[in-house]
C-alpha cells in the first residue's frame, strides 16, 4: 500500500519550501494548538489553522501593506500590530528585515520567526491573473502520507461469524493503515484549487464485501478565487465561512484562550477554502463576496451536504418516528454502527452577510437558514432541555468593530428562531507602547441555538454561559515580557456531568525572557476551578463540587550552535476536589533539533518522562510532526515517550518525512480501551510522507 501511494502521482507538483515545518510552527502557534487540543480532547486535523500561514512561504506578505488579519496570521498580538502601524506612520515604510528590530515589541527572536513569511517589496508583475501566468507561475504540490499503530489492537483481531452476528461492531471492517493524499494548486494566494482524500485506521479502502464502498472514506475538493474589484472571494466545493466574532457563523476551528492573553478577538475572512480533513466541519456548495459599493461587501452562500448522525427509530414501520438523536463529528466509519451514521441526514444552509465600512467603523449583519431532512430530537437528558429540536433553524447576527486610535471595540449580538439570544462585546487598548489590555464580556442564553457558532467561550458551545475575561500583555523590558489573564464565568443551567447551575474561574500568568536571539525562557502558572459532579457519587442527583487544577511550567529553548536547537520543559499539575486526596501529574521532556545548514536533511528528537496518578491529571505537549500533520498527545499514568522525526530532501522537488514514536507505560498491563485495546504496555506508531512539488 505504501508503494502504491508513492507511485500513484508521478506527475505530482508542490508549493511549499522544506523550511516550512520549522518556520511555520512558532512557539505562539504551538501553544495555541496545544491549548485547543486539550480543550477539545479529540483527534482533529489542525492543518486548516496553519494552511494560510504556510502559503506565505512562497508568496510572502508585504509587511507595509498587510491587513490586520494577515498580521494576526503571523501570531502578532495587538500591541505589536499597533506599534508596527505607528512606526510606519511616523517613519515611513520599512525597507529591510533589520529595520523591523527597531519597532517596539519586535525582538530578534520574533523577527527571525516571521522572516520567512514577510517581504517589503510590491507584488511582482507576474502576479497578474492571465492564462500564461496561471500555467507558468502557479505552484503545485502533492502529499501522500501513510501511518499506523504497530502493535496489534483488539479491533483488528479475528472474530468468528457467529460472534459478529451477535456483536456486529466487535471488530473494525478495514485495516489499521491510515492513508492521506492531498493535491493543491496555488497562484499567489489568489487562485487555489485542490483535493483531499483520507482513509482513517479501521476504515476500508478495497473491501472484499461488495456491499461496502470502495475507495477512500473521505473526499474533499475546493476552488477559490480572490479578487480586488467586484468579486472579492469566490469558493466552489468545500469552504469555510466566518463573520464577526463567530457567534452566528464560524464554520471552522478557532483558537480559544491562550498564554498570548490579548489575541482572542476574531479577525475573520468571510470566505476561504477548506483544505483540512475534518469530515464534518465545513460547508459544501458555493459562496461569494461581492463589493457592489466601495465601502460595502455582500457575501452570499449556499451549502448542501450529508452529515453523520445517530439515527433512532429505524425499526419502526412508521417513517415519521425516525429521528436524529445527535450529530456526529468524529469522522470515523470503521464498524457497521459507525457506517450506519455516515451521511445519514442532509443539511442545507443558505444565507447572506452584509458588511459596511465607514473609515475605522465597520458594521455587519448576517441572516441564515439551516434545514435538515430528518427531525432532530435530543435524548431527553435534563441538561439537554434547551438543545435544538425540529428540522429547521434561522439565525441572525449583528456585529460591530470600531477602531479609535489606541482602542478597538468589537461586539456581536445573535438571535436564533427558537427564541434564544447571545451577546459578546469587548475592547482592546494600547495605552502605552509597552502595554496592551483586553476585556471580553459574553452572555450566551441557555436557549441560544446555532450549528456553526464558534465564538470565544469556556464551554464547548456558545450557549448557557456568562462571563468576563480580562487580559494583559506588557513589555517589561526589551528582553522580558509578561502576559496574564483572568476569566470569570458561570453557567445558569445544567451541563454534562454538572447537575446544577455552576460557576468557575481561571487565571494564567506567563513570564517570557529572551536573553539573546536564540534563547527563550518561559515560566507559566495556571489556576482553574470549575464545578463538577463527584465521580464516585452514586446518588440519583449529584451536587457539584469545585474541581481545581493548577499547572506550573518551566520551558527553555536555546540554539546552541548554528544547526542545533535544544528545547526543555518541566510541568506539573495538582488536582483537588472536596472529599478526595490531592492528585498530581508530572511531565519532563528534552527536544534536540538538528538542522545543519546546506544539508538536505533535518532530525528532531524528543525523550519524555511522565507520571500522573490517574488519566484525569493528564498533561498535553505539542510534538513536531510531518508537514500538515499534528501530534499533541496526552501524557498520563507512568512511563516514558520517545519520538524521532527526519526530513530528507531528494532533490529540488521531492522530500520525504519519516516519524517514529513509542510510548512505554511502566505501571500498565494494557494500553487503550475498547477496540483500540493493546495487550501489553507499549504503543508505537510509524508515519511516512512523500511531498512532490514544482
Amino acid at each position: 500500500m505504501l508503494i502504491f501511494l508513492f507511485i500513484s502521482f508521478p506527475f505530482a507538483l508542490a508549493q511549499v519550501d522544506p523550511e516550512v515545518n520549522q518556520a511555520g510552527k512558532s512557539p505562539q502557534l504551538e501553544d495555541k494548538i496545544e491549548q485547543l487540543s486539550a480543550q477539545t480532547d479529540a483527534e482533529l486535523d489542525y492543518s486548516e489553522l496553519v494552511d494560510e500561514l504556510l502559503q506565505y512561504i512562497q508568496h510572502p506578505i508585504n509587511l507595509n501593506k498587510a491587513t490586520e488579519r494577515e498580521l494576526r496570521q503571523l501570531q502578532l498580538n495587538d500591541l505589536q500590530m499597533y506599534n508596527l502601524s505607528n512606526y510606519i506612520q511616523q517613519y515611513g515604510e520599512l525597507t529591510s528585515i533589520y529595520e523591523l528590530n527597531l519597532v517596539e515589541g519586535f525582538d530578534s527572536t520574533l523577527v527571525s520567526a516571521i522572516s520567512p513569511f514577510i517581504t517589503f517589496q510590491l507584488e511582482p508583475p507576474g502576479a497578474k491573473i492571465t492564462f500564461k501566468n496561471l500555467i507558468s507561475r502557479g505552484r503545485h504540490q502533492v502529499l501522500t502520507r501513510y501511518q499506523r499503530i504497530i502493535e496489534p489492537q483488539l479491533g483488528y483481531s479475528w472474530a468468528s461469524d457467529s460472534l459478529l452476528q451477535i456483536k456486529p461492531n466487535a471488530r473494525y471492517l478495514g485495516s489499521p493503515d491510515k492513508l492521506y493524499v492531498r493535491y493543491g494548486y496555488n497562484f499567489y494566494n489568489r487562485v487555489r484549487f485542490g483535493i483531499t482524500m483520507e482513509k482513517d485506521a479501521g476504515e476500508t479502502l478495497w473491501p472484499d464485501n461488495d456491499t461496502l464502498k470502495k475507495g477512500f472514506d473521505f473526499y474533499s475538493a475546493h476552488f477559490y478565487y480572490r479578487g480586488n474589484k467586484l468579486v472579492k472571494h469566490l469558493a466552489l466545493g468545500d469552504y469555510h465561512l466566518a463573520f464577526g466574532q463567530g457567534l452566528t457563523m464560524y464554520s471552522s476551528l478557532a483558537f480559544g484562550k491562550s498564554a498570548e492573553a490579548i489575541t482572542n478577538r476574531r479577525i475573520t475572512q468571510p470566505v476561504k477554502p477548506n483544505t483540512g480533513a475534518n469530515e464534518n466541519l465545513f460547508m459544501r456548495g458555493a459562496a461569494t463576496t461581492l463589493s457592489p459599493l466601495k465601502q460595502m461587501d455582500v457575501t452570499l452562500f449556499f451549502s448542501d451536504k450529508k452529515v453523520d448522525a445517530s439515527v433512532k427509530g429505524n425499526d419502526s414501520l412508521n417513517a415519521e418516528e425516525v429521528y436524529i438523536s445527535s450529530l456526529q463529528e468524529s469522522g470515523y466509519h470503521r464498524t457497521p454502527g459507525e457506517l450506519a451514521a455516515k451521511n445519514s441526514i442532509r443539511q442545507t444552509v443558505y444565507g447572506a452577510n452584509v458588511q459596511s465600512r465607514i473609515k475605522m467603523f465597520r458594521i455587519g449583519a448576517t441572516a441564515m437558514h439551516t434545514a435538515f431532512d430528518t427531525q432532530i430530537k435530543p435524548s431527553g437528558s435534563l441538561y439537554q432541555t434547551f438543545n435544538f429540536q425540529g428540522t429547521a433553524l434561522d439565525n441572525y447576527g449583528l456585529d460591530v468593530v470600531a477602531i479609535l486610535r489606541k482602542m478597538t471595540f468589537f461586539s456581536e449580538a445573535a438571535y436564533s428562531s427558537k427564541g434564544g439570544q447571545a451577546l459578546i462585546a469587548g475592547a482592546t487598548a494600547t495605552p502605552d507602547p509597552h502595554l496592551a489590555i483586553s476585556i471580553i464580556y459574553r452572555n450566551y442564553g441557555r436557549d441560544y441555538q446555532s450549528f456553526f457558532s464558534n465564538a470565544f467561550a469556556e464551554g464547548s458551545s456558545n450557549a448557557n454561559e456568562k462571563g468576563v475575561y480580562l487580559g494583559m500583555f506588557t513589555q517589561l523590558h526589551r528582553k522580558l515580557s509578561l502576559s496574564a489573564y483572568a476569566d470569570y464565568f458561570r453557567f445558569n443551567w445544567l451541563r454534562f456531568r454538572v447537575d446544577a447551575p455552576s460557576r468557575g474561574v481561571e487565571y494564567l500568568g506567563q513570564l517570557s525572557y529572551n536573553p539573546s536571539r536564540y534563547t527563550l525562557i518561559q515560566l507559566r502558572y495556571r489556576y482553574k476551578q470549575k464545578q463538577l459532579n463527584p465521580s464516585d457519587n452514586l446518588s440519583y442527583t449529584d451536587y457539584p463540587e469545585p474541581e481545581t487544577r493548577q499547572n506550573l511550567r518551566l520551558h527553555f529553548s536555546i540554539k546552541t550552535q548554528a544547526s542545533i536547537t535544544l528545547k526543555s520543559r518541566i510541568e506539573t499539575l495538582w488536582w483537588s476536589m472536596p472529599g478526595f486526596d490531592t492528585r498530581r501529574g508530572f511531565l519532563i521532556y528534552q527536544d534536540v533539533i538538528w538542522n545543519p545548514e546546506n544539508k538536505p536533511w533535518l532530525l528532531n528528537m524528543r525523550y519524555a518522562l511522565f507520571d500522573s496518578d490517574t488519566y484525569n491529571e493528564r498533561l498535553y505537549a505539542y510534538e513536531s510532526d510531518v508537514l500538515y500533520a499534528f501530534s499533541i498527545p496526552s501524557y498520563y499514568y507512568k512511563g516514558n515517550r520517545f519520538y524521532l522525526m527526519a526530513r530528507l530532501d531528494l532533490g529540488r522537488n521531492v522530500d520525504v518525512w519519516l516519524r517514529y514514536a513509542i510510548t512505554h507505560y511502566t505501571n500498565q498491563l494494557t494500553v487503550g480501551s475498547g477496540l483500540d485495546l493493546i495487550e501489553g504496555n507499549r504503543k508505537s506508531e510509524i508515519k511516512v510522507q512523500l511531498r512532490l512539488k514544482l
